[in-house]
């Protein structure tokens, strides 16, 4: 059973260190706590402050720029990162998944600071801090919570892996299989796919590339677009 948090004088948050280890609080004060920018879960009034490392953090970029540009050609959605708070069930952890899509029939659940509800499709990056959080207790919790498409990618040094989740009739999550080419598909985003070999080279490639592989037809379609927009407008040179 969770121990109720008590309402207590919330000391300043640290910006310089993020070290500062807050006291236990309610939801309503980890809300108003939490400055702006600063990665932090709120757990049964336990606050974890997060920190990334450069490979996360690039990953983070590759992940949210290739899956926004992705939903937004095909008019799906829309594709976020972090920090941006979710509550996927009332009465529930306040999560921040590294990168979420939200499908435009679910943009209700967005408020003003957070999410109320699950997002459609969660992404979260490995790292020593979060692993066995992000691969068993976050697997249940956004399991009950109907997220629907659960990725898991591994960002920590000199390693790999990669873990595709999605919810069965029953609600339960079923590994996903990869085709002959070992890519993994997406039934919610329909042509979406993913190749795990592209997050172990080095460098990373671009999400452009990733959308040339995936969607060439969508993607050179949008940069005609938006060439006629510079055109019109007079400018390009």
């Amino acid at each position: 059973m969770a121990t109720k948090a008590t309402s207590v004088a919330l000391p300043d948050f640290d910006r310089e260190t993020h070290t500062q280890h807050p006291p236990r609080m309610s939801f309503e004060e980890f809300v108003r706590w939490v400055p702006d920018g600063v990665q932090a879960e709120w757990v049964d009034g336990e606050v974890i402050i997060l920190t990334v490392s450069l490979r996360h953090a690039e990953l983070s970029i590759l992940l949210a720029s290739f899956l926004k540009s992705f939903v937004s050609m095909l008019g799906l959605g829309d594709a976020y990162h972090a920090p941006f708070l979710m509550r996927a069930r009332a009465g529930g952890p306040g999560r921040e998944p590294d990168i979420f899509v939200v499908l435009h029939e679910h943009r209700d659940r967005f408020k003003r600071i957070m999410i109320e509800g699950p997002v459609d499709v969660a992404v979260e990056l490995l790292s020593e801090e979060t692993a066995r959080t992000d691969r068993v207790r976050k697997l249940r919790e956004y399991e009950a919570a109907g997220v629907s498409e659960y990725l898991i990618v591994e960002a920590r040094e000199g390693r790999e892996g990669f873990w595709f989740h999605r919810l069965d009739a029953e609600g339960r999550y079923q590994p996903v299989q990869p085709d002959a080419a070992s890519r993994y598909h997406s039934t919610l985003l329909p042509g979406l796919w993913l190749d795990p070999r592209w997050f172990a080279e080095d460098p990373l490639p671009s999400a452009e590339r990733l959308l040339l592989e995936v969607a060439p037809e969508a993607y050179l379609e949008r940069i005609a677009a938006l060439r006629g927009e510079i055109e019109e407008r007079g400018g390009g040179g």
